[in-house]
Protein backbone atom coordinates (compact mmCIF):
# COMPACT_ATOMS: atom_id res chain seq x y z
CA UNK A 1 0.00 0.00 0.00
CA UNK A 2 1.57 3.71 -1.12
CA UNK A 3 1.80 5.65 1.91
CA UNK A 4 2.51 9.17 2.15
CA UNK A 5 5.20 10.74 4.04
CA UNK A 6 2.94 13.52 5.66
CA UNK A 7 0.62 12.84 8.82
CA UNK A 8 -0.38 13.42 12.36
CA UNK A 9 -1.49 11.59 15.26
CA UNK A 10 -1.84 12.52 18.77
CA UNK A 11 -3.07 10.49 22.59
CA UNK A 12 -3.81 11.74 25.61
CA UNK A 13 -3.78 10.40 29.36
CA UNK A 14 -2.66 10.20 33.02
CA UNK A 15 0.51 8.19 33.52
CA UNK A 16 1.90 8.17 37.42
CA UNK A 17 -0.31 11.29 38.40
CA UNK A 18 0.49 13.18 35.47
CA UNK A 19 -1.74 14.16 32.39
CA UNK A 20 0.66 13.29 29.55
CA UNK A 21 0.25 14.38 25.66
CA UNK A 22 1.98 13.11 23.07
CA UNK A 23 1.68 14.74 19.47
CA UNK A 24 4.05 12.73 16.52
CA UNK A 25 4.11 14.77 12.97
CA UNK A 26 5.78 13.45 9.76
CA UNK A 27 7.08 15.42 7.04
CA UNK A 28 8.62 14.59 3.48
CA UNK A 29 12.44 13.58 4.01
CA UNK A 30 14.76 11.28 1.96
CA UNK A 31 15.97 9.61 5.06
CA UNK A 32 14.64 8.73 8.57
CA UNK A 33 15.21 11.93 10.76
CA UNK A 34 13.93 11.95 14.76
CA UNK A 35 13.52 15.70 16.15
CA UNK A 36 12.23 15.10 19.99
CA UNK A 37 10.49 18.28 22.02
CA UNK A 38 9.77 16.62 25.48
CA UNK A 39 10.97 17.56 29.06
CA UNK A 40 14.76 16.86 29.61
CA UNK A 41 13.97 14.10 32.21
CA UNK A 42 12.68 11.94 29.71
CA UNK A 43 15.82 11.43 27.27
CA UNK A 44 16.33 8.13 28.42
CA UNK A 45 13.23 7.01 27.08
CA UNK A 46 13.60 8.38 23.53
CA UNK A 47 15.36 5.32 22.15
CA UNK A 48 12.53 3.29 23.40
CA UNK A 49 10.16 5.64 21.58
CA UNK A 50 11.93 5.38 18.44
CA UNK A 51 12.38 2.03 18.34
CA UNK A 52 8.23 1.73 18.72
CA UNK A 53 7.93 3.95 15.91
CA UNK A 54 10.60 2.20 13.23
CA UNK A 55 8.35 -0.80 12.91
CA UNK A 56 5.75 1.62 11.29
CA UNK A 57 7.71 4.80 9.69
CA UNK A 58 10.58 3.98 7.52
CA UNK A 59 11.35 7.18 5.93
CA UNK A 60 10.53 10.78 6.59
CA UNK A 61 11.27 13.45 9.31
CA UNK A 62 9.43 12.64 12.79
CA UNK A 63 8.77 15.35 14.81
CA UNK A 64 7.78 14.02 18.57
CA UNK A 65 5.98 16.27 21.07
CA UNK A 66 5.25 15.05 24.51
CA UNK A 67 3.77 17.41 27.64
CA UNK A 68 3.94 16.05 31.04
CA UNK A 69 1.45 18.60 32.94
CA UNK A 70 2.73 19.38 36.88
CA UNK A 71 1.63 16.37 38.81
CA UNK A 72 1.92 16.12 42.86
CA UNK A 73 5.26 14.94 42.42
CA UNK A 74 6.43 18.86 41.02
CA UNK A 75 8.00 20.64 43.48
CA UNK A 76 9.04 24.54 43.24
CA UNK A 77 12.03 26.10 45.08
CA UNK A 78 12.88 29.70 44.95
CA UNK A 79 16.64 30.72 44.47
CA UNK A 80 18.14 34.20 45.57
CA UNK A 81 20.93 35.69 43.98
CA UNK A 82 22.19 38.11 46.46
CA UNK A 83 25.21 38.30 44.34
CA UNK A 84 22.97 39.53 41.45
CA UNK A 85 21.21 41.67 43.62
CA UNK A 86 23.92 43.53 45.16
CA UNK A 87 25.97 43.94 41.80
CA UNK A 88 22.54 45.57 40.21
CA UNK A 89 22.16 47.67 43.06
CA UNK A 90 25.67 48.96 42.54
CA UNK A 91 25.51 49.76 39.18
CA UNK A 92 21.64 51.40 39.39
CA UNK A 93 23.17 53.28 42.01
CA UNK A 94 26.23 54.26 39.86
CA UNK A 95 23.95 55.64 37.09
CA UNK A 96 21.78 58.02 39.75
CA UNK A 97 25.07 59.37 40.87
CA UNK A 98 26.15 60.31 37.35
CA UNK A 99 23.16 61.36 36.15
CA UNK A 100 21.19 62.94 39.18
CA UNK A 101 18.52 61.21 39.09
CA UNK A 102 16.75 61.56 42.37
CA UNK A 103 14.48 58.19 42.19
CA UNK A 104 14.43 56.06 44.91
CA UNK A 105 15.85 51.96 43.89
CA UNK A 106 13.21 50.01 44.87
CA UNK A 107 12.56 46.22 44.96
CA UNK A 108 11.36 45.97 41.65
CA UNK A 109 14.21 47.17 40.07
CA UNK A 110 16.32 44.43 41.46
CA UNK A 111 13.14 42.07 40.17
CA UNK A 112 13.73 42.72 36.65
CA UNK A 113 16.79 41.50 36.87
CA UNK A 114 16.17 37.72 38.12
CA UNK A 115 17.56 38.11 41.48
CA UNK A 116 15.21 35.53 42.29
CA UNK A 117 14.32 32.62 40.47
CA UNK A 118 11.74 29.56 40.69
CA UNK A 119 13.38 25.91 39.96
CA UNK A 120 11.13 23.64 39.45
CA UNK A 121 12.55 19.67 40.32
CA UNK A 122 10.48 16.66 39.67
CA UNK A 123 10.96 12.98 41.06
CA UNK A 124 9.08 12.06 37.00
CA UNK A 125 11.12 8.40 36.17
CA UNK A 126 12.85 8.43 39.29
CA UNK A 127 10.33 6.51 40.95
CA UNK A 128 7.92 3.57 38.75
CA UNK A 129 10.14 4.57 35.42
CA UNK A 130 8.83 1.07 34.05
CA UNK A 131 5.75 2.01 34.88
CA UNK A 132 5.78 5.35 33.46
CA UNK A 133 7.63 3.97 30.60
CA UNK A 134 4.79 1.79 29.80
CA UNK A 135 2.45 4.38 29.83
CA UNK A 136 4.02 6.91 27.68
CA UNK A 137 4.93 3.98 24.91
CA UNK A 138 1.17 2.64 25.07
CA UNK A 139 0.23 6.37 24.26
CA UNK A 140 2.54 7.26 21.98
CA UNK A 141 1.60 3.35 20.08
CA UNK A 142 -2.28 5.30 19.60
CA UNK A 143 -0.67 8.46 17.94
CA UNK A 144 1.53 6.45 16.25
CA UNK A 145 -1.96 4.32 14.62
CA UNK A 146 -3.47 7.77 14.16
CA UNK A 147 -0.52 8.71 12.07
CA UNK A 148 0.10 5.53 9.97
CA UNK A 149 -4.02 5.85 8.83
CA UNK A 150 -4.00 9.58 7.98
CA UNK A 151 -0.50 8.28 6.15
CA UNK A 152 -1.95 5.66 3.95
CA UNK A 153 -5.44 8.00 3.45
CA UNK A 154 -3.12 10.44 2.14
CA UNK A 155 -0.91 7.91 0.23
CA UNK A 156 -4.23 6.36 -1.77
CA UNK A 157 -5.49 9.70 -2.28
CA UNK A 158 -1.27 10.19 -4.12
CA UNK A 159 -1.69 6.79 -5.59
CA UNK A 160 -4.69 7.49 -7.51
CA UNK A 161 -3.83 10.63 -8.51
CA UNK A 162 -0.67 9.47 -9.84
CA UNK A 163 -2.19 6.59 -11.88
CA UNK A 164 -4.15 9.02 -13.61
CA UNK A 165 -1.24 10.74 -14.65
CA UNK A 166 0.35 7.80 -15.73
CA UNK A 167 -3.13 7.13 -18.10
CA UNK A 168 -2.16 10.49 -19.67
CA UNK A 169 1.10 9.72 -20.57
CA UNK A 170 -0.23 6.07 -21.90
CA UNK A 171 -2.36 8.11 -24.24
CA UNK A 172 0.14 10.40 -25.64
CA UNK A 173 2.91 7.26 -25.73
CA UNK A 174 0.51 5.75 -28.45
CA UNK A 175 0.53 8.73 -30.29
CA UNK A 176 4.17 9.30 -29.97
CA UNK A 177 4.57 5.99 -31.19
CA UNK A 178 2.33 6.06 -34.08
CA UNK A 179 4.16 9.55 -35.17
CA UNK A 180 7.14 7.69 -34.34
CA UNK A 181 6.65 5.68 -37.57
CA UNK A 182 6.40 8.15 -40.37
CA UNK A 183 9.82 9.71 -39.11
CA UNK A 184 12.13 7.82 -40.72
CA UNK A 185 9.96 7.95 -44.30
CA UNK A 186 9.77 11.66 -43.46
CA UNK A 187 13.21 11.99 -43.46
CA UNK A 188 13.96 10.08 -46.38
CA UNK A 189 11.46 12.61 -48.67
CA UNK A 190 12.99 15.57 -47.38
CA UNK A 191 16.46 14.72 -48.45
CA UNK A 192 15.25 12.76 -51.64
CA UNK A 193 13.51 16.36 -52.48
CA UNK A 194 16.77 18.02 -51.50
CA UNK A 195 18.66 15.59 -53.81
CA UNK A 196 16.77 16.18 -56.65
CA UNK A 197 17.42 20.16 -56.71
CA UNK A 198 20.90 19.90 -56.35
CA UNK A 199 20.68 16.67 -59.40
CA UNK A 200 22.43 19.00 -62.22
CA UNK A 201 25.18 19.59 -59.54
CA UNK A 202 28.80 18.07 -58.83
CA UNK A 203 27.06 16.01 -55.77
CA UNK A 204 26.74 12.66 -56.37
CA UNK A 205 22.80 11.33 -55.90
CA UNK A 206 23.64 7.83 -54.39
CA UNK A 207 25.45 10.22 -51.71
CA UNK A 208 23.13 11.94 -50.75
CA UNK A 209 20.49 9.07 -50.52
CA UNK A 210 22.88 7.67 -48.31
CA UNK A 211 23.15 10.39 -46.27
CA UNK A 212 19.04 10.72 -46.06
CA UNK A 213 19.16 7.23 -44.37
CA UNK A 214 21.83 8.36 -42.03
CA UNK A 215 19.77 10.94 -40.98
CA UNK A 216 16.89 9.10 -40.73
CA UNK A 217 18.49 5.94 -38.37
CA UNK A 218 19.78 8.87 -35.93
CA UNK A 219 15.91 10.34 -36.29
CA UNK A 220 14.45 6.74 -35.04
CA UNK A 221 13.41 7.01 -31.37
CA UNK A 222 11.87 3.63 -31.61
CA UNK A 223 14.12 2.33 -29.01
CA UNK A 224 13.77 5.25 -26.56
CA UNK A 225 9.85 4.96 -26.85
CA UNK A 226 9.93 1.33 -26.42
CA UNK A 227 12.07 1.97 -23.19
CA UNK A 228 9.98 4.64 -22.00
CA UNK A 229 6.45 2.50 -21.49
CA UNK A 230 8.46 0.03 -20.19
CA UNK A 231 9.31 2.21 -17.27
CA UNK A 232 5.86 3.49 -17.18
CA UNK A 233 4.50 0.36 -17.11
CA UNK A 234 7.40 -0.04 -13.64
CA UNK A 235 5.56 3.08 -12.45
CA UNK A 236 1.91 1.57 -12.67
CA UNK A 237 3.43 -1.63 -11.07
CA UNK A 238 4.82 -0.09 -8.14
CA UNK A 239 1.86 2.42 -7.78
CA UNK A 240 -0.59 -0.96 -8.27
CA UNK A 241 0.69 -3.71 -6.31
CA UNK A 242 3.36 -3.08 -4.08
CA UNK A 243 2.88 -3.53 -0.32
CA UNK A 244 6.16 -2.23 0.64
CA UNK A 245 7.89 1.68 0.61
CA UNK A 246 8.40 2.40 -2.61
CA UNK A 247 9.26 6.14 -3.00
CA UNK A 248 12.74 5.62 -3.89
CA UNK A 249 12.03 3.54 -6.39
CA UNK A 250 9.71 5.75 -7.97
CA UNK A 251 12.13 8.21 -7.73
CA UNK A 252 14.74 6.13 -10.21
CA UNK A 253 12.41 5.02 -12.95
CA UNK A 254 11.13 8.67 -12.81
CA UNK A 255 14.82 10.02 -13.86
CA UNK A 256 15.08 6.90 -16.47
CA UNK A 257 11.51 8.22 -18.26
CA UNK A 258 12.80 11.47 -17.93
CA UNK A 259 16.26 10.80 -19.73
CA UNK A 260 14.15 8.90 -22.29
CA UNK A 261 11.59 11.71 -22.72
CA UNK A 262 14.23 13.99 -23.36
CA UNK A 263 16.61 12.29 -25.82
CA UNK A 264 12.94 11.48 -28.06
CA UNK A 265 12.43 15.29 -28.11
CA UNK A 266 16.12 15.92 -29.00
CA UNK A 267 16.28 13.55 -32.10
CA UNK A 268 12.48 14.40 -33.07
CA UNK A 269 12.67 17.56 -35.85
CA UNK A 270 8.81 16.87 -35.74
CA UNK A 271 6.84 19.55 -34.38
CA UNK A 272 3.63 16.98 -33.51
CA UNK A 273 5.86 14.81 -31.70
CA UNK A 274 7.92 17.83 -30.28
CA UNK A 275 4.12 19.42 -28.74
CA UNK A 276 3.69 15.74 -27.42
CA UNK A 277 7.15 15.30 -25.89
CA UNK A 278 6.40 18.94 -23.90
CA UNK A 279 2.81 17.51 -23.00
CA UNK A 280 4.55 14.52 -21.61
CA UNK A 281 7.65 16.34 -19.87
CA UNK A 282 5.04 18.85 -18.12
CA UNK A 283 3.01 15.85 -16.68
CA UNK A 284 6.13 14.16 -15.61
CA UNK A 285 6.87 16.95 -13.62
CA UNK A 286 4.03 17.05 -11.66
CA UNK A 287 4.61 13.32 -10.73
CA UNK A 288 7.93 13.95 -9.76
CA UNK A 289 6.42 16.55 -7.55
CA UNK A 290 4.43 14.03 -5.74
CA UNK A 291 6.44 11.11 -5.96
CA UNK A 292 8.51 13.52 -3.38
CA UNK A 293 5.63 13.17 -0.64
CA UNK A 294 5.58 9.21 -0.95
CA UNK A 295 7.78 6.87 2.05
Amino acid sequence: MIKSMTGFGSSTGDICGYHCRIEIKTLNNRFKEFVFRSPHTLCQIEESLKKQINTKIDRGRVEIWITIEEGPQIHSTLNLNMELAKTVFNHLTTIKEELGIDDPITLEHLLKHNVITVDKTSDLLQADTEQFLEGILALNEIALDQLVKMRQTEGQRLSKDLLDRLANIVVWLDELTKLSETVPLAATKRYQARMEELAETILDPNRLYQEAVIMAEKMDITEEITRFGSHILGLKALLENSHEPVGRRLEFLLQEVGREINTIGSKSQSKNIIDLVVSVKSELEKIREQCMNIE
